[in-house]
């Protein structure tokens, strides 16, 4: 029967590999007033080819209620040079936001007209991605 001393080197070692990103929660489950009502990873085949090509690390995404029900889908990219050029390029749209923290891209919709809600939502994001 393995002694503790055994069980304990193989949780260290195990812990050891997993990646450290995976403990970061990008979107955690409350952000001031709102709540997260689901969360994903976004699938491959769903990530904008510009980003793609961009170096994108991963992807996630989460479905906030709160003032505004809002979807927020967040990209981590290689460097923050990268975000900053996407939000330069992106071409504005109804009912929909993005910025940059860091390595870090993110778009915020919603349904309903209402940008004052969706900015306080993104400055909530943004502290969480500048930790």
């Amino acid at each position: 029967m393995p002694s503790r001393r055994a069980w304990l080197l193989a949780a260290l070692a195990s812990a050891a590999c997993r990646n450290p990103s995976d403990k970061f929660e990008i979107l955690p489950m409350t952000l001031g007033e709102w709540r997260r009502v689901a969360v994903e990873n976004v699938p491959a085949e769903e990530h904008p080819q510009e980003i793609k090509r961009m170096g994108l690390k991963r992807a996630r995404r989460a479905i906030y209620q709160g003032p505004v029900r809002a979807t927020a889908t967040v990209y981590e990219l290689g460097a923050p040079a990268v975000a900053f050029e996407l939000v330069q390029k992106w071409r504005p749209q109804p009912r929909k936001i993005v910025f940059h923290q860091d390595r870090y891209f993110a778009v915020l919709e919603s349904d309903q007209e209402r940008v004052a809600d969706l900015n306080r939502l993104a400055q909530q994001i943004e502290g969480v991605l500048k930790q």
